[in-house]
């Protein structure tokens, strides 16, 4: 046993989520981080938007993807 096996991994905080557009009701899979505006696969109206940390959101969560 080595003296490193109680060391714990960390998890990341970051993770891909399912977005439904509020505009064409269209589900499009987000990184939570995201460093670009992203746009609505089906109608092109703006989904998420960078701030540095975590995206701004503009539609409804539906899931986290593991």
């Amino acid at each position: 046993m080595t003296k490193r096996a109680h060391i714990l991994v960390p998890k990341p905080k970051s993770k891909f989520q399912k977005v439904q557009c509020k505009e064409c009701s269209a589900e499009n899979v987000l990184y939570s981080h995201v460093t670009t505006t992203v746009t609505c696969k089906s109608c092109g109206n703006v989904i998420a938007e960078p701030t540095g940390s975590v995206a701004k959101i503009h539609g409804t969560v539906l899931g986290i993807l593991e």
